[in-house]
This record gives C-alpha cells, sequence and structure tokens, in this order.
C-alpha cells in the first residue's frame, strides 16, 4: 500500500464546507416545511373540531373535512417521494466475479493495495466509455457506512491499454478514499425529495383536480395547491443553491481523485487514456445512431467491433497516428478544433474540462510506474462473447427491437462507408474546407497573378489553425453580444486570463471584431492564391469548369442566406397547427398564416424559377413547390382541419429547407471534386 498518496487541497476543503453547508441548509428547510405542514394539520383539524362542536351538521362536517383535508395534502405533497418508485433495477449491468474474470480482479487488486482503499462490494461491467463508483442509495445510505460498487464500461475496456485502464482504476478508487463521497448520499436523497416535490406533480395535481367534484372539495384543493405551490418554490430556490455548491465539490473530487491516480500509475497513460475518450464515445455512439437510423433493419452482432472500426475510420480523417494498436491524440489535436477565447465556466457540470485535467495531471507528484502496453480487453475472458451479451443489454436498454438483421462488423463498416463515405477531398485538403466555405469574387483578377507551379502549403495544419480560429472569434462575437444584450446571463466571464463582468462584454466586441477582420482576411488571400495556384495548374477545359465552379458556388452562398431566412420566418407561423387551441384561436392564426403564405411562395417562385440552385434541382422537387405555389388552401374550415393540406404544408416547408442545404452542400462538392481532379491530372 502506498502512504503518501496527495492530501485534498485547501479549494476542496473550502468546497466541501460549502457543500456541507448547502445540504445543512436545504434539510433545514425541508425540515421546516414538514413542521410548518404538521403545524397546519394540528391548526386546521383544530378548527374543524371546533365548527364541528358549534353547530353539527353536514355543512360544518364537509367544511371540516376540507379543512383536515387540506393539511393532509400539503403534508403527503412533501412526503410524497417515499412512495415513489424508480425504474433502476441495473438490467444494463452485467455483474461480474473473480472466478469468471481473475485477470481484471487481479488488476482491481492491484490498484486497491496501491491506493489502500477498501476492494469494492460488487464489480459490474455496462456498455458506456465510463468507469464509476456506486453504492445502493437507500435512505438509511446517510447514516451508516456502505460497501461501494465499481462499474467498468467495456466501451473503455475495448479503447485503452491496461496501463491506462489501471488509471482510470486509479481514478475511481480515489475516490472510494474520499469521505465526502458520503454527501452524494445525502444530495441523493434531497435529488428524490426535489423531483416530486418540483417537477413530477402532473398526476399529483391531476388526481387532485379529478378526484371529487364537490365545491367543497374543489375550494379546499385549491387553498391546498396554493400552500403548495409556495412550498414548491421554497425547494426550488434552495435546490439552485445546493446543486451549485455539489457540483463545485464534484470538479474538486475530480482533481483530488485524478491526483491519486497520478501518484499511483503512470502520468503519461493516464493523460492518454483522457484524451482519447471523447473519440471512444464518438465512435461509440456513431455505431449505435447507424443501427436506429437504419430504423432496425439491421442489428449489430458486437457493437464493440464497430466501435474499433469507427475509431479507426475517424483516426485516419483527423490524422491521428496508432500506437500500440490505439490512436494517439496529443493537447494540440483537441486544442485546434476549440479557439474559443471567452471562458464561463458552467457552475453546474460535475466534471473539469479535459484540458485543466490534463494541466493538473502534468504537475501532479508521481512514482511513475511503468508502462503496460496490452490490450486491456485480454484481461476479459471470453471477450468477444461478453461484448456480445452487454450489446444485447444495451439494445434493450434502448428499447431497440430485435427485428432486424444482425450484421457482422466487415458488413457493418461496407454499410457505414456507403451512408457516410468519406470525403476525398477533406482527405486531400487536410480538412481545410470542413468549416470553410469557399468564396471569391472578380475571379478574372485573381486570374492575372499566377503563381509558382509549386505547392505553398495552402492547406498545412498553420492554415486549419486559420480555419478554426475564425470559427472561434465568429462565437465568441456571438456570445459577447448576447451578453451584451443580456447582462444578466451570467455574472463573470474571462478573456485572456482577465476577469470581466458580464455588463462589460461590450467593450471587447470591436476588439473581436477587427481581429475577426484581420483573420478573415487572411483566409480570403489564401483562398485566392489556391484557386490561382489550381488555375494556372490546370488544363483549358479544367481551367473553365474551375471558374465554373467557384462562381455557381458564389452565387449559391450569396442566396443561401435569404432562402433559409424565408423558411425561418415562415415556419413560426404553422406551429399553431401542432398545439390544442380554441375554434377562435385557430381562426385568427390561420389568416395570419395566410397572409405570410404569399410572400413565402414569391420566395419559391425566385427559388425555382431565378436562382442559383434552380438547376441543381431534381425535376420532383421543382414539382413538388410549383404544386405549393399554385394551391389555395385554407388548412382549417367548420370547425375542423383539411388533414392533406396540412400535412402538404409541412411537406413542403421540410423539402425546401433540405433543397437548400442539400444544394449548397453538393455545389461546393462539386468545385473541391474539380480541385481534386486537377491534382490527380497533375
Amino acid at each position: 500500500m502506498t502512504n503518501k498518496l496527495p492530501p485534498v487541497s485547501p479549494v476542496y476543503r473550502s468546497t466541501l464546507i460549502y457543500a456541507l453547508a448547502s445540504v445543512f441548509v436545504f434539510f433545514t428547510v425541508y425540515l421546516l416545511l414538514i413542521l410548518l405542514a404538521l403545524a397546519l394539520i394540528v391548526v386546521l383539524g383544530y378548527g374543524a373540531v371546533k365548527i364541528l362542536s358549534l353547530h353539527g351538521g353536514y355543512i360544518t362536517l364537509v367544511i371540516a373535512l376540507g379543512m383536515f383535508g387540506t393539511g393532509l395534502l400539503v403534508f403527503y405533497f412533501l412526503i410524497k417521494f417515499i412512495f415513489s418508485r424508480r425504474q433502476d433495477n441495473g438490467r444494463h449491468l452485467l455483474e461480474i466475479s473473480r472466478a469468471q474474470q481473475p485477470k481484471l480482479f487481479g488488476i482491481i487488486d492491484e490498484m486497491v493495495k496501491e491506493t489502500g482503499v477498501q476492494a469494492p462490494k460488487k464489480v459490474f461491467l455496462s456498455h458506456e466509455v465510463n468507469a464509476c463508483v456506486s453504492y445502493n442509495s437507500l435512505f438509511w445510505s446517510m447514516f451508516l457506512p456502505v460497501r461501494k460498487n465499481l462499474t467498468i464500461g467495456m466501451g473503455l475496456i475495448n479503447t485503452v491499454t491496461t496501463g491506462e485502464l489501471k488509471t482510470v482504476l486509479a481514478h475511481e478508487f480515489g475516490h472510494f478514499l474520499q469521505k465526502s463521497m458520503k454527501i452524494g448520499g445525502y444530495i441523493n436523497q434531497a435529488e428524490k425529495i426535489i423531483f416530486d416535490t418540483v417537477y413530477n406533480n402532473a398526476e399529483f395535481e391531476n388526481s387532485v383536480k379529478n378526484s371529487s367534484g364537490h365545491w367543497a372539495f374543489l375550494i379546499f384543493s385549491s387553498v391546498a395547491m396554493l400552500v403548495i405551490n409556495i412550498f414548491r418554490f421554497i425547494l426550488k430556490t434552495v435546490s439552485e443553491f445546493l446543486f451549485r455548491h455539489h457540483a463545485s465539490l464534484r470538479r474538486e473530487m475530480e482533481f483530488h481523485a485524478d491526483a491519486v491516480a497520478t501518484y499511483v500509475t503512470n502520468p503519461g497513460e493516464q493523460i492518454s487514456s483522457l484524451m482519447r475518450l471523447e473519440l471512444s464515445e464518438d465512435a461509440l455512439t456513431r455505431a449505435f445512431l447507424f443501427y436506429t437510423e437504419s430504423k432496425t433493419a439491421y442489428l449489430p452482432e458486437n457493437l464493440y467491433d464497430n466501435q474499433t472500426a469507427l475509431m479507426r475510420i475517424l483516426s485516419d480523417t483527423n490524422n491521428y497516428p496508432y500506437k500500440n494498436g490505439f490512436p494517439v491524440i496529443e493537447s494540440h489535436d483537441i486544442s485546434r478544433y476549440k479557439k474559443s477565447r471567452i471562458e464561463i465556466e458552467d457552475p453546474w457540470t460535475f466534471h473539469p474540462e479535459t484540458g485543466a485535467r490534463v494541466e493538473r495531471i502534468a504537475k501532479n507528484p508521481t512514482i511513475n510506474r511503468p508502462e503496460n502496453t496490452a490490450p486491456a480487453r485480454d484481461l476479459i475472458l471470453g471477450f468477444s462473447e461478453t461484448c456480445r451479451v452487454l450489446t444485447r443489454k444495451f439494445l434493450t436498454l434502448q428499447s431497440v427491437k430485435n427485428t432486424g438483421e444482425e450484421i457482422d462488423n466487415e458488413t457493418f463498416v461496407k454499410l457505414y462507408g456507403e451512408k457516410f463515405p468519406v470525403s476525398q477531398a477533406s482527405l486531400l485538403f487536410n480538412g481545410y474546407y470542413d468549416v470553410h466555405h469557399p468564396v471569391l469574387e472578380d475571379l478574372d483578377l485573381l486570374i492575372q497573378e499566377p503563381l509558382d507551379a509549386c505547392h505553398h502549403g495552402f492547406f498545412n495544419d498553420q492554415k486549419i489553425t486559420l480555419m478554426y480560429e475564425k470559427a472561434g472569434l465568429e462565437s465568441d462575437l456571438s456570445t459577447l453580444q448576447y451578453l451584451k444584450a443580456n447582462p444578466k446571463a451570467v455574472k463573470n466571464f474571462r478573456y485572456n486570463g482577465s476577469l470581466y463582468k458580464a455588463r462589460e462584454a461590450g467593450i471587447l466586441i470591436p476588439r473581436f471584431t477587427k481581429d475577426l477582420e484581420g483573420v478573415k482576411e487572411k483566409v480570403r488571400e489564401n483562398d485566392s492564391n489556391i484557386f490561382s495556384y489550381f488555375y494556372h495548374k490546370a488544363n483549358d477545359t479544367d481551367k473553365d469548369l474551375l471558374k465554373k465552379r467557384y462562381a455557381e458556388f458564389a452565387v449559391l452562398d450569396r442566396e443561401y442566406d435569404m432562402f433559409q431566412n424565408s423558411v425561418n420566418h415562415f415556419i413560426p407561423h404553422l406551429q399553431f397547427m401542432t398545439t390544442t387551441l380554441s375554434f377562435e384561436e385557430i381562426r385568427k392564426h390561420r389568416a395570419t398564416l395566410l397572409r405570410h403564405e404569399k410572400p413565402f411562395k414569391k420566395v419559391l417562385t425566385q427559388f425555382i424559377e431565378e436562382s442559383g440552385y434552380r438547376d441543381l434541382l431534381s425535376i420532383e422537387d421543382k414539382e413538388l413547390l410549383k404544386d405549393f405555389i399554385a394551391s389555395e388552401y385554407i388548412y382549417f374550415n367548420n370547425d375542423r382541419y383539411y388533414e392533406a393540406e396540412v400535412n402538404a404544408v409541412f411537406t413542403v416547408v421540410n423539402a425546401y429547407q433540405e433543397m437548400i442545404n442539400k444544394t449548397y452542400t453538393a455545389g461546393k462538392e462539386a468545385l473541391l471534386d474539380c480541385q481534386a481532379g486537377i491534382v490527380k491530372a497533375s
């Protein structure tokens, strides 16, 4: 056992104190509300008895029962969480024993010894790309010691080395060490109370409203609901205070658990597993979505084989190198895509950002154990069969019907490639155009400025970074403009390490606008050089085609916002048909819709007859829009909707929006394919 494990930090201690205080405040307020409810029962009960003693009769009996029932109703509202049932039976988990998985338990024993924690009571496998500590959160767990369970995701085991898995387990056992985990039991009970008092009230309110039509019951239940709504508001206010401080504590708990893992394992393996986590999750999610989007035409034989295959495809797309059978993702690979300069801390998130964790890990003290590069999947006896079992459990959990054709991994890769083909242009141009649209005007001027017949690094990493810097500045400007318009949305934000009040956002807007224009100018210069380079590299036929493709795409881009805005402005006028309204309200909304339908049809006419999109539309698309333009729908008459007309307008709107985006994308791909063809021909 290691004797010098990292202690908790001063920040950890302070957040723990605040979290404990928030728990105390919540349960104190809740107890006071319980006492108030009991006092209400006593007072109303006493009043009921006095009324009956003064005059016995049917009316007084009804009033007395109503008064007493009001108190009971308020009290039941506060304690009804005790009677609720949670559908969490762990059916998605697979419990394993030492006899079944001796190698995995050997690693667990090793990490238990290193950290000096009590061994987990039970060990489970799940479908996730994750590992976690849990325990049965019963009411008595707030007061009695409980043994913790360990859950390890197969999506994690499948995508890490044995050494990396050790770091993850050491992190989880770092949580075992934290006495502050006990607070989680209190928070869990608080969540049950909050869920069933603040949010889960539809069934309760309907029962109160519909239990009896008696006038007295309606009066007293209304009084009870008034008191209940006051109590609900109080609990909601206190719960926000509780969850905010618990989130702060959880973030510090993550940092401390990281420090424990760094000390007893290898920090390089800890960082590499953490950096790969997002890619692993993305690959597993994409694999699952492939099957759901097939509308259960296909089912996975082994979802984790699919995850491995997609990790390879995604890694190749992003130029991630492979080492020890797994992709290697460096800090610059992640920061390459995240160029925001504005930092707004999310006070509700439980996990710190990956970048912040990596920075801490690099500074943490460590024994620096040797690496173990063997795949973690080798620890699981009967790995493939276990993966198939967890695949079936996951599909059951997600309510995926067992009606499709079960396909092996080779078939999956083939079908996935057909459905989501990898853009060869994206690979050829290093992803330069993934978030960038090459729009150029005055092509004739660019033709007069030939470049040397060599590649000028148009698509190198520096230029790719420029693309994401542009996207980051655009996002930051949008954020600053929002904060300027809504200064109370957040309290503070950071820029370049300095703290700013939300109301100061307007000060930075000119600076960001200037920086964005500077970046855009660099991008325009690079785009101009790219066009000139390819134009002078091409033969005469390709010269004309390239110029044509750039000109066509410039038109598509120039008109895109107009057509997109037309549908964005029209859709809100259709929303009334998706809700229940009175006939009079429907008629008012219909009149507004018919007024806005005329200018919308005018834009549609321009779209299919005059725009740059017209020649790229299919005959079927044009006919669909023409039929709608010629229609004279009224949608609603004689107190009923005309279902065919309602369906028709929604069909047109959805198809029109798809036409805009599909045609725009097709125009861009045609341009890039033309450039790619010039490269291949040279």
